[in-house]
């Protein structure tokens, strides 16, 4: 053999092997794995079990297979995949492990006995949160400092409560804001006083309302039948109402900025609205009520008014790992549903017509909660429904974090002291 064939020969023989490994590779990638029994390529698929928190153990069928968070090879088939981790609650769910087809778990686990922290220790009056979650202002109505005497603070089952909260410097009579998000550098949820406020101020008689990008307050107190005061606030800024004249908004102003808000908030729900198909904004706007998008703008809750069956399918396309889950079309009336705008997927999540339903920031989960009595949550396909917090609440005021870290209700820890502002910690 000469020399010339005999790099044609190893050229042709790389290529070979290159093109191989290639096939190899791509059939690995792609779920593959020998079958040493059988000698051949058996399609499997992959589950990627994944968990907040990480480290989680996970058990199929009964058996401990890994910690979050890894990738599990699996063979097509249904499994009974549950994740758990000392100290929170369990995760269950049946997956279909379908071959070439990646399933992800992304269980979110919640601490059994969760942590109460005071935000706020001079009364919470009229507590309003803003559209985006991030902003929250109340009403502190008296200079009398009432969660701040020592017999209170030094209890033992308040003593949690106290420990992470920021105490203000003074009390001051007036409107009191608290940024939800989190800093770069921490938490730090410092309550600040937006508008001082005469002690003769009228709280009963006065409105909070937000502007759509959370950055102004339109602030209305009814001094009678015919008269009403406008003022309106800018959250970066701090104002002292104490010292008269005060100079506020005309009512005809004050009524058209009322107005174009409103109008604002409309033309957005619209355009997301309008994301949906077709054929399901019918059903939505004449046979539900109630609706509410997820933060990420992919999935709609709503309750309906009639019973009545889903078309089997509004998307023609196929979505590769779509949820296996079982999927609820034929609607009750007053049950409650959630639409899974990209995968077209239409899940019942609960059969309580009374229950109040607010979406969690994951977009992967609902706040479940009941007259003032318990909070719940559960997935958006009705799966691992939790208890959070069971305990008395205010008002109904229940809303999470924008972090998904911990949620904010209204409740008082003495029945002889008003009702404060405190975070229940779901780390």
């Amino acid at each position: 053999m000469n020399r010339a064939k005999k790099r044609n020969l190893i050229t042709l023989a790389s290529l070979a092997l290159v093109f191989g490994l290639t096939l190899v590779v791509g059939f690995f990638v792609r779920g593959y794995r020998l079958d040493i029994s059988s000698k051949t390529l058996r399609p499997t698929g992959i589950l990627s079990a994944t968990s907040v928190p990480e480290g989680a153990q996970v058990w199929i069928n009964g058996k401990l297979k890994t910690a979050t968070n890894q990738t599990i090879t699996l063979s097509p088939g249904q499994y009974q995949v549950e994740i758990k981790k000392p100290g929170f609650t369990t995760w269950k769910k049946e997956i279909t492990i379908k071959k070439e087809v990646v399933s992800e778990t992304n269980a979110r686990l919640f601490p059994i006995a969760p942590d109460l922290k005071a935000l706020s220790f001079t009364g919470a009056d009229k507590p309003k949160i803003s559209p985006d979650n991030t902003k929250l202002v109340y009403f502190v109505t008296s200079e009398e400092k009432n969660n701040l005497d020592e017999t209170f603070l030094a209890t033992e089952e308040n003593s949690e409560a106290t420990a992470d909260a920021v105490l203000p410097e003074e009390t001051k009579i007036g409107l009191w804001l608290i940024n939800l998000s989190e800093k770069p550098l921490g938490r730090s949820f410092q309550p600040r006083i937006l508008v001082k406020l005469p002690s003769d101020f009228d709280f009963d008689n006065t409105t909070i309302n937000w502007s759509p990008d959370s950055r102004k307050i339109l602030m209305i107190t009814k001094k009678n039948e015919t008269k009403k005061d406008y003022f309106l606030i800018d959250t970066n800024q701090t104002y002292d109402f104490t010292s008269p004249p005060l100079i506020g908004e005309k009512e005809a102003g004050a009524q058209q900025i009322l107005s174009n808000w409103r109008k604002q908030e409309a033309l957005a729900f619209q355009q997301i609205f309008e994301k949906i198909p077709e054929r399901l904004q019918d059903y939505l706007t004449t046979k539900a009520q109630n609706l509410a998008f997820s933060p990420d703008e992919t999935k709609i809750l709503y309750q309906a008014k009639a019973d009545l069956d889903l078309p089997e399918k509004f998307l023609t396309k196929k979505i590769i790992g779509a949820s296996t889950q079982e999927e609820s079309r034929q609607l009750k009336a007053n049950y409650w549903y959630v639409y899974d705008c990209k995968e077209d997927k239409n899940f019942l999540v609960s059969k309580d017509k009374d229950i109040n339903l607010l979406w969690f920031p994951s977009s992967r989960h609902l706040l479940l909660i009941k007259e003032n009595s318990s909070i719940g949550i559960i997935e958006y396909d009705g799966h691992n429904q939790t208890n959070l917090y069971s305990g008395p609440f205010k008002d109904n005021f229940v809303f999470p974090f924008p972090s998904g870290k911990q949620i904010l209700i209204l409740t008082s820890l003495n029945e002889n002291r008003p009702a404060d502002l405190y975070s229940v910690s779901l780390e």
